[in-house]
């Protein structure tokens, strides 16, 4: 008994699926043996199904790259929280410090670089204006107030005239503590707009170099006060540190901004 094609085509596709039983495919294989229409409909109806399949697979690698990169990105924030956070701890707690001052020059683009890497995919919404105001403000401050403490405290002290009724081995300690109070408010600043980052995927990569400036300040000047000769040395050191340092997060900044630039252009 010839079968119609329409009915025959109504099958291919659990045919082809192999959800027929064994009657409907002896059918639908007898058919198509004879019909050349039915023979293009199921070579057509393959064709599709591989380039979807092909379409899933390639969305699904797609994702589990994505997936991937995401974990990395969150590894290397965390890693570099971690990592600021140790290094300002050992440096405010020990006695001795771990790394010569100018080692930081690296060590600050290290995690310039870093950080632009672990943020390139682009976020889907700036930080709230006023929270990126807040956060700026109080990055800076906290600079601006890291550097003033130091230019006074020392260079007072050069002439022998130590400020706020400070002994003179009283000025290693007080600087510690002014400064440590700065370096807190420049980690807790750069770990709030990470978090925000990672889990609200608000970005504000500016604020984020203007904040690692700070921290990064902050950990050689205290490392070039644990190796502290003598008082002319250190200021002109000190002047030296914060001058290359500005200059690291200028050229790095310009440099951001290219890359950001260009990539709104490819």
């Amino acid at each position: 008994m010839k079968i119609d094609c329409e009915i025959v085509q109504d099958l291919i596709p659990s045919y082809l699926e192999e959800l027929c039983s064994d009657a409907s495919r002896r059918c639908v294989e007898e058919h198509i043996a004879e019909c050349e229409e039915c023979r293009t409909f199921v070579k057509s109806c393959r064709e599709v199904g591989f380039s979807a399949k092909a379409m899933e697979e390639k969305q699904l690698d797609g994702l589990r790259k994505l997936k991937t990169k995401i974990k990395l990105q969150m590894m290397v924030c965390y890693g570099l929280m971690l990592a600021v956070l140790l290094l300002g701890t050992y440096n405010f707690t020990a006695n001795s410090s771990l790394i010569e001052p100018r080692w930081y020059y690296v060590l600050f683009a290290v995690a310039l670089a870093a950080t632009y890497a672990a943020t390139m995919q682009q976020a889907s919404k700036p930080l709230a204006g006023k929270k990126r105001k807040l956060l700026f403000l109080l990055s800076i401050v906290s600079i601006v107030y890291g550097i003033t403490m130091y230019s006074v405290v020392m260079g007072a002290t050069m002439q022998d005239n130590v400020p706020f009724g400070l002994e003179a081995a009283k000025v290693g300690p007080f600087l510690h503590t002014q400064t440590g109070i700065a370096f807190a408010i420049e980690i807790a600043v750069f770990g709030y707009a990470m978090v925000r980052y990672i889990k609200k995927d608000e970005m504000c990569r500016s604020l984020l170099l203007v904040n690692l400036t700070g921290i990064f300040l902050i950990l050689a000047h205290t490392s070039l006060l644990g190796s502290l000769s003598d008082f002319e040395t250190y200021l002109r050191n000190f002047s030296e540190i914060t001058a290359v340092m500005v200059g690291i997060s200028v050229i790095s900044g310009l440099v951001m901004w290219g890359l950001e630039r260009r990539k709104q252009f490819d």
